[in-house]
């Protein structure tokens, strides 16, 4: 992950990474926005993740509870 990098120096930095190790999966992240996405896409980078999608937003915490009852499937 090559995380708060500057376009340009996250392609320069994803080039050379690529080069040297062809396999390896690249994301880009940290302070991109919907507005600045296309200044990150490069043959080099494979993801590019956004936090927005999960930051400051609620949550909501909720449990399942699964209990066994007698009589309604038979066996």
């Amino acid at each position: 992950m090559l995380d708060n990098f500057e376009p340009p120096q996250l392609k320069q930095v994803a080039a050379t990474l690529k080069q040297q190790f062809p396999h390896l999966l690249i994301e880009a992240s940290g302070g991109i926005t919907i507005d600045t996405m296309g200044d990150y896409v490069s043959p080099h980078v494979d993801i590019i993740s956004q936090g927005k999608l999960t930051q400051g937003y609620g949550f909501v915490d909720f449990s399942l509870k699964i209990q066994k009852s007698e009589g309604i499937l038979a066996d």
